[in-house]
């Protein structure tokens, strides 16, 4: 059987177009937090200063205000489920496994305010409900598809699951359970930091 070589192997992630020269993969943590998280970050963070009024009185934030023992107690049960995934598949649990938790949780706060809740409220009035959900989440693709290196295919799974969760959105009015869904689900695609993803497994 032939297998590939360690250059080529390099050159490939599960998630990620080919590396090239000019646009070499991404393969650090520190990569993905200077370049997607910041990005996301920034833009959460424009849309709630310019907005700070009308996001703390949200009422997709009152069910969280209401009742935070039950979505603390969701959280915690998720975190049991994701430290039996790395037991049971044999990885020793280290400090940059708990970091990389930590930071999918913070990139699906992040990315739920910016994207599903605050970014459509500004386009809503010009835009109408629907063309301001397409465009938020169109964005949100394409911010995966450059700061992420992710391949086009991967792109458009994100753009429709995140049409999914803002149907979601609009049936629960519960902008937590949009976050808790999507840190569940993002772990499942990437469980590992790159730092700790073999070449076959790797986005």
């Amino acid at each position: 059987m032939l297998s590939m070589s360690p250059i080529s192997a390099m050159t490939r992630r599960r998630l990620q177009r080919p590396g090239t020269d000019k646009s070499p993969i991404i393969n650090k943590f520190n990569q993905v937090l200077s370049r997607h998280f910041f990005t996301m970050s920034l833009i959460a963070g424009i849309c709630i200063i310019f907005s700070i009024e009308s996001f703390v009185k949200s009422i997709y934030l009152q069910p969280f205000i209401s009742s935070p023992f039950y979505y603390f107690i969701t959280l915690c049960v998720m975190l049991l489920f994701f430290f039996f995934f790395y037991l049971n598949k044999g990885y020793e649990i280290e400090r940059i496994h708990l970091a990389w938790l930590t930071y999918l949780l913070f990139i699906s706060v992040v990315e739920e305010f910016a994207f599903r809740m605050m970014l459509p409220f500004f386009l809503i009035d010009s835009f109408g409900t629907i063309s301001a959900i397409i465009f938020s989440n169109l964005l949100f693709a394409c911010i995966h598809y450059v700061t992420l290196r992710w391949s086009l295919i991967n792109c458009l799974i994100v753009f429709m699951g995140g049409l999914g969760l803002s149907r979601l959105l609009v049936n629960t009015e519960d902008i937590t359970i949009l976050i808790l869904v999507h840190y569940f689900f993002t772990f499942l695609n990437t469980p590992l930091p790159p730092e700790r993803r073999t070449y076959n497994r790797a986005y």
